[in-house]
């Protein structure tokens, strides 16, 4: 890792080189976009705007030459591109005038609170959108024999409504991760080990605590249906689920317990889904309130002195 963050920050031309080459593989390994925008928010958080902009601009001209070349699809690559680079610029920007990591996700919040209201002003009806588009996955990825016997028409209904939160939520997930990434890397450049210490600490403002039951008590008010209010809803409980691994962290950092415990935690996330990760978003909402890591602080203190 710290190899790739060096060459990467070698100079402009790796960077634009690391950024292009990943967002061109993450179309055929949809993770490597995650990789991508680490590589971004990483030469805008070490070298400002400006160089940033140099880098996105540059890795956006060579995708579009590579779509034309490869593909045929020079605008569609450098869309993809756009959707993938652009916000990575903007969150490495704040994280690199902010210094803050929590400001930096709030943002990202923000940006998925953007998605889930564009879809709901640029789409007639969302969920009929995203029903035509799992029905047309399910047609040409699923034989026509297994689809009908299988009966997934129920599912795709259940999906299709809380696909625009959905999607909102996949990415402020990834951009915490790509966030996440970025801070890592300049930290090993640096020789430092502040991004750990970052995390740990991480906890997100009183006014979501306020914000995500009041969304939570309309969702139960109309019913459960999916809705523009239920769409948020889930982009605030992903925030206080990345605040639900944070305390994880911190609290094994803090006692020195077994990284099993974190192997065990993001099981639950994978294999226990959703409901592990409900179970998870719930523990950091309640560290809003609570402050488990302040008490476990303070309890150990007490220990000590005794």
């Amino acid at each position: 890792m710290k190899a790739f963050a060096t060459w990467v920050m070698k100079g402009r031309m790796q960077a634009i080189i690391a950024a292009t080459v990943l967002s061109l593989l993450a179309l055929l390994v949809t993770p490597l976009a995650l990789l991508s925008a680490a590589v971004v928010m990483l030469a805008v958080l070490r070298q400002g705007w400006r160089e940033g902009a140099v880098v996105v601009g540059g890795a956006l001209s060579a995708m579009a030459g590579l779509g034309f070349l490869l593909l045929g699809m020079p605008l569609a690559a450098v869309l993809v591109g756009a959707m993938m680079l652009i916000p990575a610029a903007v969150l490495g920007g704040v994280l690199g005038l902010t210094g803050s990591l929590r400001r930096a996700i709030e943002v990202a919040g923000l940006g998925a609170v953007l998605i889930v209201v564009a879809q709901h002003l640029l789409m007639t009806d969302p969920t009929a959108f995203w029903a035509e588009v799992l029905n047309t996955f399910l047609a040409s990825n699923v034989d026509s024999e297994a689809l009908a016997e299988a009966d997934l028409s129920q599912l795709v209904e259940v999906m299709s409504g809380w696909m625009a939160g959905g999607l909102a939520a996949t990415w402020l997930i990834g951009s915490v991760i790509s966030l996440a990434l970025a801070r890592r890397w300049s930290d090993l450049i640096d020789e430092k080990s502040e991004a750990a210490a970052a995390f740990h600490e991480l906890r997100f403002g009183r006014g979501l605590l306020i914000l995500v039951p009041l969304l939570l008590l309309f969702v139960v008010i109309d019913g459960g249906r999916p809705s523009l209010i239920g769409h948020l809803y889930l982009v605030g409980m992903v925030l206080y689920l990345v605040q639900g691994v944070a305390v994880a962290h911190g609290l094994v950092a803090m006692f020195g317990a077994s990284p099993a415990w974190l192997v065990g935690l993001y099981m639950l996330l994978v294999f226990v889904a959703p409901h592990g990760a409900t179970m998870v978003a719930v523990a950091g909402y309640a560290d809003g309130w609570v402050d488990f890591r302040a008490r476990a602080r303070a309890r150990r203190r007490d220990t000590d002195g005794v």
